[in-house]
């Protein structure tokens, strides 16, 4: 498959996407994240942000934004693997908060992932505040322990404690 792109601009047509570009990002990613698979989704969302930067702001230099973006996703790749590994649960998180069930996703699995994303976001209305907001500003916001920390003006090991108790809470709702 030859992807190849181009963007409108005022004056001329800005071609910022080649095969050429998309295997470099996926050797790039693949020695970053150490997966091949991971490697080509990471390629792709790289592609997709890419295109809509572009769209709003034709860049000046796309292959140095593509990998820029590159580099921002591996960083969020790996934050968000260091986060599940710190926290060794039986249920696949990402798996229960999946909001859009994919497009072969038969009525029962539909079914399935809207239950479990009820039982999580029950799970999280029953937390206390605090450990509720650590949970938030860690996993949706992507900030670090200091970072939430400084906001909630707590110590990081309780940022920590906030943590383990939200993931040890939610995955045992969810399991039911």
């Amino acid at each position: 498959m030859h992807l190849v792109t181009q963007v409108s601009d005022s004056s001329e047509n800005m071609l910022f996407w080649t095969e050429t570009l998309a295997q470099d990002l996926r050797i790039f990613l693949t020695g970053r994240v150490k997966c091949a698979e991971t490697a080509a989704d990471l390629t792709h969302e790289t592609y997709l942000r890419l295109y809509q930067s572009a769209k709003e702001n034709p860049p000046d230099n796309a292959r140095a934004l593509a990998f820029h973006i590159a580099v921002q996703l591996a960083i969020d790749y790996h934050r968000k693997t260091t986060v599940r590994n710190r926290h060794h649960s039986d249920v696949e998180f990402d798996s229960c908060i999946e909001t859009t069930p994919s497009a072969t996703a038969g009525p029962e699995q539909t079914l399935i992932a809207r239950q479990r994303l009820d039982a999580l976001q029950s799970a999280l209305k029953d937390l206390p505040a605090d450990c509720r907001t650590a949970f938030l500003l860690h996993g949706i916001d992507g900030l670090t322990y200091s970072e939430i920390a400084a906001r909630m003006g707590i110590s990081k090991s309780m940022v920590g404690k906030h943590l383990a108790l939200a993931l040890a809470h939610c995955a045992q709702r969810v399991e039911r």
